[in-house]
């Protein structure tokens, strides 16, 4: 689609990024990739123990109804907030806390 203004074409996925970016929710919006990639990540078996997951300012709590893999995911939280950040692309997340 070309722009009379501008005499450039945008893809789609690009249109929206701006849209996203000038309505001011990419905080929200990147938050929720994270919440996304984390179910990607966990895998099965920890998926099956998480209850909940939510960010807020840049922290990813994940509630587990499992003390044992609570104490286990805690353990490698820098990992785990590596990896996440890796699949999304960029710095989203600072600390992970396992609840």
């Amino acid at each position: 689609m070309k722009s009379q203004k501008q005499g450039t074409s945008l893809a789609l996925g690009d249109l929206i990024e701006v849209a996203i970016d000038d309505l001011g929710v990419r905080v929200g919006v990147d938050q929720s990739r994270a919440v996304e990639v984390w179910h990607d990540i966990a895998g099965p078996i920890i998926a099956r123990v998480t209850e909940r997951v939510w960010v807020r300012r840049g922290k990813m709590y994940v509630e587990l109804n499992s003390g044992t893999w609570r104490q286990e995911l805690h353990m490698h939280r820098i990992q785990w907030r590596d990896r996440l950040n890796e699949e999304i692309g960029k710095c989203i997340i600072n600390e992970i806390v396992f609840r």
